[in-house]
């Protein structure tokens, strides 16, 4: 196994789009199209195993460790060692296909890969990155400061990912997408998404084939098969993607995607994503001690977790449904109890009746504690309870967090949720810095979840590093660009972080899957950032403070936006209104934009109604804003923290 560092990505990550198009011999490489050409006849790469192709050529003839693989083309994920193997023997492959061979690859026993082409040698390149080469310096930086932060996210990975693969880990055969369509466009489309989809479950444990590639005499039946039929009527394609039992053939999932036939570039990601998570947690249920074997209860469990990572108003409902069946099939299966649990709180948080509220809080502790009998490594359980504490209330949700992330070892979703907590939590007291540790320790546990990558691109955009926000993000859109958090995160780093141009045009890229009233009042604050006019100002601030009344945009949102134009006292007092109604997440306090609120003097109080005094007091972690070289913590304040 091979382990790196996320941000090492920042250094020394392959961009394809990014990448000028080569020669190897007569091959024609033409890496941003994940394609090469031979006389004419093109044939498309797999995306990873186009980057594994790019990094040994770029290296002119020298070898290139693994390590070095690993943090280049997979991003300093965590991957095994078949899974650069299998990148190498496609491209040995490849290669053999040919009559003049266009390239040898040569294995280094310990050391790596080198890779020689006819006509090139380590003084002359056979390719040079078409990307700055100051770019990949420019976070050398970032990476010195996090190296032992992204030791403990390795180290923690490696101690948590779970139970060991068995002997005969789950097999997935993806077949050829069928294209209704007789444009090139669509054929091509739909020879790249099954590419994607091996591509995606390459990262982990899961041996995964294209249906047709030689497999050996010895290989085993497929446990899953993947299928798929694209569709496009020349305005809008879409892929109906299916998964099914290798054995008896019966559906455990399905789902379709939508985009305008325009803009698809980006659809094999977001399939291949989709499907990865689907696969892992089928993986992980099929694994499990006792597996989860029953077809119905699978598809029931695989619907409930679609509806968790992005939960709707009025989904509790059919969640809560949909854990029960599995819970009453198999009420030996922990986790099942745990999804169960988890769908208990999410109708807790959504139900506005009191008595209603209360008793789905108490059945959701009931199945976290009666999840964690059956099995106390489970890691949903500890992220149902610590939710269930009351609000500001930091130090007892903090230990819960803590004890799970000691204690949980599976399934990788929710123990990625526990340290995603942990996160929340000390960017809500104000611990930024530490917070950051977390949610990279959170994204790379569980690199499909949405929510996790956005709470990482919200951090970094939040301590003021855009580049990497920015790049984050646009990992995000690409892989879920229909995830509410997704656009959620789009709106918000439009409107604060965006100049007010490159703003307007993201609110407008998103305006046709949201509300048109939330964008509305996105746009009408942009615009009255860049007029700079109180006039102007003054029609904005009613138009925001009547969207948050009627729940068109959020109160944290509300406030920051009137800290943004000037107003503090205005956004001081919507906080305080706010308070007597709600609760609000404290982590809008400690932004860029509402420096002139943690200056204010009414700060304290605010602080103190939020809990925040009282963690900053007992626990002695200051806020990042009093620790830094530049101290925005006044007297008052310093004076609220010290211990009685």
């Amino acid at each position: 196994m091979y382990e790196s560092t996320q941000d090492a990505m920042w250094v020394h990550g392959i961009d394809l789009a990014q990448e000028a198009d080569f020669d190897l011999g007569l091959l024609r490489v033409r890496p941003a199209r994940c394609e090469v050409e031979w006389n004419g006849v093109s044939q498309t790469l797999q995306r990873r195993v186009m980057q594994v192709l790019v990094a040994l050529a770029q290296a002119r003839g020298s070898v290139v460790s693994q390590s070095d693989l690993v943090i280049r083309c997979w991003r300093g994920l965590t991957v095994s060692d078949d899974a650069i193997y299998r990148c190498i023997s496609k491209l040995r492959k490849l290669a053999a296909d040919y009559p003049d061979a266009p390239y040898a690859i040569e294995a280094i026993p310990g050391v790596g890969y080198r890779l020689s082409s006819p006509g090139s040698s380590e003084g002359d390149p056979a390719v040079e990155s078409a990307a700055p080469h100051e770019n990949r310096f420019r976070f050398r930086a970032l990476v010195a400061a996090a190296f032992l932060v992204l030791v403990m996210a390795g180290a923690a990975f490696w101690m948590f990912r779970g139970p060991a693969p068995d002997d005969h880990p789950l097999r997935v055969a993806v077949q050829p997408f069928e294209a209704l369509s007789d444009s090139a466009d669509a054929r091509s489309l739909a020879r790249r998404i099954p590419n994607e989809i091996v591509d995606a479950l390459g990262d982990s444990q899961i041996e995964t084939v294209l249906a047709g590639e030689q497999a050996g005499s010895g290989s085993r039946p497929p446990g899953l098969i993947v299928t798929g039929i694209l569709r496009d009527d020349g305005h809008s394609s879409v892929v109906d993607v299916r998964i099914e039992n290798g054995t008896t053939h019966a559906a455990l999932w399905s789902t379709e995607f939508k985009r305008d036939s325009r803009e698809t570039s980006d659809l094999p990601l977001e399939v291949a994503a989709r499907v990865a998570d689907v696969v892992n947690m089928t993986n992980f249920a099929r694994s499990g001690n006792p597996p989860l074997t029953d077809d119905s209860a699978l598809t029931a469990l695989l619907q409930t977790s679609d509806m968790i990572r992005d939960a709707h108003d009025g989904a509790w409902a059919p969640m809560v449904e949909n854990a029960k069946s599995v819970v009453a099939r198999h009420p030996e299966f922990a986790f099942g109890h745990s999804v169960l649990a988890e769908a208990y709180a999410e109708a807790a948080r959504s139900i506005d009746v009191p008595d209603r509220a209360r008793a789905m809080s108490e059945a959701a502790r009931r199945e976290a504690n009666l999840t964690l009998k059956l099995d106390p490594q489970d890691a949903g359980a500890y992220a149902v309870l610590s939710e269930l504490e009351e609000p500001y209330n930091y130090s007892p949700q903090e230990a819960i967090l803590l004890r799970g992330i000691k204690f949980g070892k599976h399934p990788k979703e929710p123990l990625g949720a526990l340290y995603s907590y942990e996160g929340r939590l000390l960017e809500n007291v104000g611990r930024l810095r530490e917070a950051l540790s977390f949610q990279l320790v959170a994204q790379a546990t569980d690199q499909w979840g949405p929510s996790k990558t956005v709470k990482l691109a919200l951090i970094y955009a939040n301590m003021g590093n855009l580049s990497a926000a920015r790049s984050f993000l646009q990992k995000a859109v690409e892989r879920w660009p229909n995830h509410s958090a997704v656009r959620s995160l789009q709106r918000y780093f439009a409107g604060f972080y965006e100049r007010p141009a490159d703003g307007l045009a993201a609110i407008n890229a998103v305006a046709a899957q949201s509300s048109a009233d939330e964008n509305a009042v996105w746009r009408t604050f942009i615009e009255a950032k860049a007029a700079r006019s109180r006039q102007v100002s003054g029609a904005a601030i009613r138009k925001i403070r009547e969207a948050a009344d009627r729940n068109a945009i959020s109160r944290e949102n509300e406030i920051m936006m009137l800290a943004e134009l000037g107003e503090t006292g205005r956004a001081m007092e919507a906080a305080s209104l706010a308070l007597e109604h709600q609760k609000l997440e404290p982590r809008f306090l400690f932004t860029p934009v509402t420096r002139n609120l943690r200056q204010d003097r009414g700060f304290t109080g605010l602080a103190t109604r939020m809990g925040l005094i009282k963690y900053w007091r007992e626990t002695g972690k200051l806020p990042d804003f009093c620790t830094d070289h530049r101290s925005e913590c006044g007297p008052q304040l310093l004076a609220a923290i010290q211990p009685n």
